[in-house]
């Protein structure tokens, strides 16, 4: 309600404390590694009678034509098997109100899926016959080989994915990381019997891993996944991706966009994975520079300038060791060489005479805490928690041992990370604009270096669709 003209408004109540944080969750998990060498792990997690399953198998993205048809691979392999359609497993999928899907980048082939609790027994005997004795027929290869080329066309009209693979052609040079998806001509190449070579050469259970949460008692559910997929057997292992190497290449480069009014921009420099001894310490760094909507980038950029509606900066890790911290915002082109300038401003701050205090400290601190604890609390989170752990050679005692770890980190090393990494030299990029309404000045952030028209590859195309309800 509206207050009367000439009412005094009373001041609003200064908000209390934040309560403590309560004691590291510790997941109720098992694990068990099958004959076939796979690996389970089995949580229960979640309060609604739901049960979410992921079964990540490493994949060496290789050369070009490789990746091109492991995308076909992931594209098809759930369209049907020997004994049954891709009609067939739709209809036993939705009969068990169940779902799943598969993906593959340049490091993993995730399948991915969800059923009522009462319907894992189906989701398992599902994976498993797409897993066995998967058709890779012509007809359906020739349908998802047109879907999947018509998936990149679409891509490669979308500024943010042809600035993301710029950045990591900047980063990695050409390592596989860099191509997040084929060329659309690569596609169009690759022959029948390439995927069900591929497949019978990396669709392998030895090296890979499977994680299911629920509701149920996680030793159990790890027995029941080990004997439904019993019959899935190689003498093959995974193959692990390689470790890219240093971050290379330094400054800016530029991404001609004629005509274009908007402007991206993406920054890049080595950071530090989980499994280091520091990683707590640049997570909280980082969440102070802008992991979050209380962060420095987002209070100068967005809140001050108006300059932006989201900036953003992310630790990125890869399941080969190596961690990126990548900033991205975009922006108008009129106001994208003084959006740099300040980003620049705000790495040089946090890294230099403006470390970060004492107070964004804590606060950074409990938003770490809470923002884990939310995202723990239902089957889809610690599913995605746990397979982010076992990618990255961890098991579930990390957790706790993390969140004590968050508590304890004390200010100084923050700072000291913060110097360490967010340095404005240690930063490569892309500017992704309209160089005709772009100034010498507005490049001068960061040293200019042009990226050759003939190094961007082709944008990530989006998650490629199996079978579901």
């Amino acid at each position: 309600m509206t207050a009367p003209a000439g009412t005094v408004r009373a001041a609003a109540a200064p908000l209390p404390p934040l309560a403590a944080p309560g004691p590291a969750p510790r997941p109720d998990v098992a694990t068990l590694t099958a004959d076939s060498g796979l690996r389970v792990v089995a949580a229960r997690g979640g309060a609604v009678p739901l049960v979410e399953l992921r079964l990540v198998i490493p994949f060496d993205g290789g050369p070009a034509p490789v990746g091109a048809t492991a995308e076909l691979l992931a594209a098809t392999l759930l369209g049907g098997t020997r004994a049954h359609g891709r009609a067939a497993l739709d209809d036993r999928l939705a009969e068990a109100g169940a779902q799943l899907t598969a993906r593959i980048d340049p490091e993993r082939l995730v399948l991915s899926g969800s059923a009522p609790a009462d319907g894992l027994p189906r989701l398992l005997d599902v994976l498993a016959d797409s897993l066995t004795g998967p058709a890779f027929t012509a007809a359906d290869l020739a349908e998802q080989r047109a879907r999947l080329r018509q998936r990149i066309d679409v891509a490669r009209r979308l500024p943010k994915n042809a600035v993301r693979e710029a950045l990591l052609l900047r980063c990695y040079g050409a390592h596989p990381l860099t191509r997040e998806t084929p060329g659309s001509a690569l596609v169009a190449a690759v022959e029948d019997a390439a995927v069900r070579e591929l497949a019978r050469e990396r669709l392998v259970p030895r090296g890979a891993t499977l994680v299911v949460v629920g509701s149920a008692d996680p030793a159990r559910t790890a027995e029941l996944a080990a004997r439904a997929l019993a019959g899935w057997r190689s003498e093959r292992t995974a193959t692990a991706p390689t470790a890219p190497g240093p971050v290379r290449g330094t400054g800016l480069g530029l991404l001609p966009r004629p005509g274009a009014r908007q402007a991206q921009v993406r920054l890049a420099a080595a950071a530090l994975p989980r499994t280091d001894p520091g990683y707590e310490a640049l997570l909280l760094a980082n969440l102070v520079l802008g992991g979050y909507f209380s962060s420095r980038l987002v209070a100068e950029l967005r809140e001050r300038r108006g300059w932006v509606y989201h900036a953003q900066s992310t630790v990125e890790e890869h399941s080969a060791g190596d961690a990126l911290a990548v900033i991205g915002f975009d922006t108008d082109t009129r106001t994208a060489g003084a959006a740099l300038r300040a980003a620049r401003d705000e790495l040089a701050g946090i890294a230099g005479p403006h470390p970060p205090t004492d107070r964004e400290i804590e606060d950074a601190r409990s938003y770490a805490a809470g923002i884990t604890a939310v995202s723990l609390s239902g089957q889809r989170g610690l599913a995605h928690f746990l397979l982010t752990l076992e990618t990255a050679g961890l098991d579930h005692h990390w957790l706790p041992e993390h969140l004590d770890r968050l508590r304890a980190v004390g200010p100084d090393a923050v700072r000291a990370a913060a110097a360490r990494h967010f340095a404005p030299d240690r930063f490569t990029g892309v500017l992704a604009g309209d160089p005709g309404a772009l100034t010498a000045e507005d490049l001068a952030a960061f040293p200019e270096s042009a990226v050759p028209e003939a190094a961007v590859p082709e944008p990530a195309v989006p998650e490629a669709a199996g079978t579901g309800s």
